[in-house]
């Protein structure tokens, strides 16, 4: 860690500490004390309340979908968040999933999954189930079958996250395999996401602005 810590001092917060960061894997058993880690990086001001508050999250966040993937053994759990203004998805937390999804859904426009007469995306605001991509013909999944089955996925559960009035996002379960989601299952699942609805109606606006910022420093790279 003090290597690490040293090494940032050459720098101010940057795309090269923001690309460090971001390969930090939040569950690796050989990782030193990542919360230690943030708050030191916070005292020498390399990183701001903002992005200390931010990582942390997207950590713990990291480690929800891992117990979840191990409740539920052989399926991926993410965690997108919603940008409500701009109709997009952004990938909160997603350890497993595979890079080539995560390319495709962070910073989704989503708007073609608006059903008419409807103001967001329906999984939003309620469980969306799909046993079999290939066959569904439902709005959401027509719209992204392509990238879902290109890696892999053959059904999907969707819940969405919610803390009092403010829409969150939603957590997605992947499954390769075609699947009835059984009622323990998602009430489980349902159960387990209120561990995280306060803390990210907190920081979620924050979460989306670096995240948003990280993806354009991404592309200029």
């Amino acid at each position: 860690m003090e290597e690490i810590i040293e090494s940032m001092k050459h720098y101010k917060l940057s795309k090269e500490i923001k690309k460090l960061l971001a390969q930090i894997h939040p569950m690796n058993k050989g990782q030193t004390d990542l919360s230690n880690l943030f708050e030191k990086l916070y005292h020498a001001d390399l990183i701001g309340m903002q992005e200390k508050l931010s990582l942390e999250t997207r950590m713990y966040l990291n480690q929800y979908c891992l117990a979840m993937e191990e409740k539920l053994n052989g399926m991926l759990c993410v965690v997108y968040l919603y940008e409500e203004n701009e109709k997009r998805l952004w990938l909160g937390a997603g350890p497993s999933m595979p890079g080539s999804y995560k390319e495709y859904s962070h910073g989704l426009d989503v708007k073609l999954d608006i059903l008419g007469g409807s103001e967001v995306p329906v999984y939003i605001r309620n469980v969306l189930i799909v046993d079999d991509i290939n066959r569904s013909e439902d709005l959401v999944t027509l719209n992204h079958k392509k990238a879902m089955l290109e890696d892999g996925f053959k059904s999907y559960c969707c819940t969405p996250l919610g803390y009092q009035d403010k829409m969150i996002g939603f957590t997605v379960l992947f499954s390769d395999q075609q699947r009835d989601f059984t009622d323990y299952e998602i009430d489980m699942f349902q159960d387990n996401r209120n561990q995280i609805e306060k803390k990210l109606s907190q920081i979620k606006d924050d979460m989306i602005f670096l995240l948003k910022k990280q993806q354009k420093l991404d592309q200029l790279a």
